[in-house]
């Protein structure tokens, strides 16, 4: 009798060490946006703009384009819709949907290219907003829901948030950049660094997920770009890569 309690004590720590483990996991991917942008605003830097991000190649086992579209756009039928086409080698679906209630953006995209006979198709989701002072918890929460009932699955979501540094000697990037790694404890992996220009990809350990580079495995990218004599510093950081244009 007593082993048996024993084992059922030990069963029970190590089902509870794992729940722990998987819930421990979630707040550091659901708190990576809280984070990026707290660790900017520390540097003094003003948020501007923000997007989570996620995509999945659709099979060509799977339904058509047309089917995917049309199904899509009968689900999000509050989505207001678009349709580009481009020389037979791009055919591409937009529905976009301003949420009022977290006041941020929803744009969903089915995208079919053709590059030398090579088809490709994908669904893009991107959450996006301006400014600072959000619920990043609800917001990541939402996006990570939208994100299931799009694509059945848990996909990455990627973090990207955009903001000014008011200093515009260029010299400030350089040093700029290296308390932005130090802010998110993270150890650069690939560095270009030029005089109004420095991207640097790298690792922290604060986050799960990592992608693999020819120089090792990263999950947070920071660039930093001067505009000129008068001119703010742009800063952008996103994991586990930037998704925007910097």
């Amino acid at each position: 009798m007593k082993k048996t309690s024993l084992a059922i004590i030990i069963f029970l720590f190590f089902l509870t060490g794992s729940v722990v483990a998987q819930a421990i996991g979630f707040e550091k991917d659901e708190a990576e946006i809280k984070t990026i942008v707290e660790g900017m605003e520390a540097q003094e830097i003003d948020v501007k703009k923000w997007s989570l991000y996620s995509k999945e190649m659709i099979s060509n086992n799977d339904r058509s384009f047309e089917e995917i579209t049309k199904l899509l756009q009968t689900q999000f039928r509050h989505y207001k819709w678009s349709d580009e086409r481009a020389d037979g080698k791009l055919h591409k679906a937009t529905g976009i949907f301003f949420n009022k209630k977290i006041k941020a953006v929803e744009k969903l995209q089915i995208l079919s290219t053709d590059t030398n006979g090579q088809k490709q198709s994908y669904i893009l989701y991107e959450l996006s907003g301006e400014g600072s002072g959000k619920n990043w918890t609800k917001i990541y929460e939402y996006a990570q829901a939208q994100s299931f009932d799009i694509f059945h699955e848990n996909p990455t979501i990627f973090t990207c948030v955009n903001g000014q540094l008011d200093d515009k000697m260029s010299s400030v990037l350089h040093l700029k950049v290296n308390d932005l790694l130090k802010q998110f404890n993270a150890v650069p992996v690939e560095q270009l660094k030029e005089k109004q220009f420095v991207s640097v990809s790298a690792r922290t350990s604060d986050w799960n997920h990592e992608i693999p580079t020819d120089k090792g495995s990263m999950n947070i990218q920071i660039a930093l770009r001067g505009a000129g004599l008068g001119d703010n510093t742009s800063v952008t950081v996103g994991t586990p890569i930037i998704t925007s244009e910097y």
